[in-house]
């Protein structure tokens, strides 16, 4: 072994040293108030990793491109979505000028696991948006929930969950809508036309956890080895980067009767639009 391969060597050995030791990557949910977009009114969530000693400190998050026409295929359920990655600087800048508040809460995580979700996130960038995208069980939270637990996946270990919402636990998306839109029941009208009758559905506790109960459910959890083992899921209180500004509580200039009017007619534009495609196709 030549000079410069010894120095390769020690070089990875330090690394590996390094990114073995607890602090080495810090994992962290945020989350982020609600804003005043339809779709942005129960708030958003991201994954933060930070690696300080490389200078280091990005967040991740699942969302759709923001691209002509984009609004009309999320009102569709055709759009694509996938993970998005910025500089947390610059990420919070984002929130702060439009007055959305943002909490960070950090995940109890072991080393080699944090460095499994960092690999899975920038292999998820690398794909784009190759998602699609479903408000109900493909969206920011349920997709970050997604990725802890591939990255937990890997060590044989999963979350546990307790003492989740009853809308959560055993209601309906009808319910969970409920217990979330205390502060916009214009948008719960909207939400309710647009699940149809998804409404009545049950689904997957753990996918149901929407933005504002997301930190709170784990905060309660635990992270559970295949031998039996755990440990809390997160580490300490949530700490609030920025506050919220923004007042999502006062009337919206939409009422309840503009969306169920705007709801009705692009419904009808897109059976319409159906019915002249397959009229199409047979000629």
């Amino acid at each position: 072994m030549n000079a410069s391969n010894c120095k390769a060597a020690d070089s990875t050995d330090s690394l590996e040293v390094e990114a073995s030791k607890p602090d080495f990557i810090t994992a962290s949910l945020l989350t982020i108030g609600p804003g005043e977009a339809v779709y942005s009114l129960y708030g958003h969530t991201a994954l933060r990793l930070q690696c300080p000693s490389h200078k280091l400190d990005y967040c991740f998050a699942f969302e759709m491109p923001v691209t002509p026409g984009q609004e009309l295929r999320f009102l569709f359920t055709t759009a694509k979505a996938g993970f998005t990655v910025m500089q947390t600087r610059l990420f919070t800048d984002k929130y702060r000028q439009e007055g959305r508040g943002i909490s960070q809460t950090v995940l109890n995580l072991l080393p080699g696991e944090k460095q499994e979700l960092w690999r899975l996130l920038d292999g998820e960038l690398e794909r784009g948006a190759h998602w699609d995208y479903d408000f109900l069980t493909t969206n920011c939270s349920s997709m970050c929930i997604w990725m802890v637990e591939q990255a937990l996946l890997k060590a044989g270990e999963h979350i546990s969950y307790s003492a989740l919402p009853e809308a959560v636990d055993s209601g309906t998306y009808d319910d969970l809508l409920k217990h979330i839109s205390a502060h916009a029941p214009w948008a719960r009208l909207f939400w309710t036309l647009r699940m149809g009758t998804r409404g009545s559905d049950t689904g997957q506790a753990a996918y149901k956890l929407a933005p504002p109960l997301l930190a709170e459910a784990w905060q309660n959890a635990t992270i559970t080895g295949d031998n039996g083992q755990s440990r809390p899921m997160t580490v300490g209180k949530s700490k609030q980067l920025l506050p919220q500004t923004l007042d999502v509580s006062r009337p919206s200039v939409i009422t309840p009767t503009m969306a169920l009017v705007m709801t009705l007619i692009l419904i009808a534009i897109a059976v319409l639009s159906l019915r002249l495609l397959k009229k199409k196709h047979k000629s």
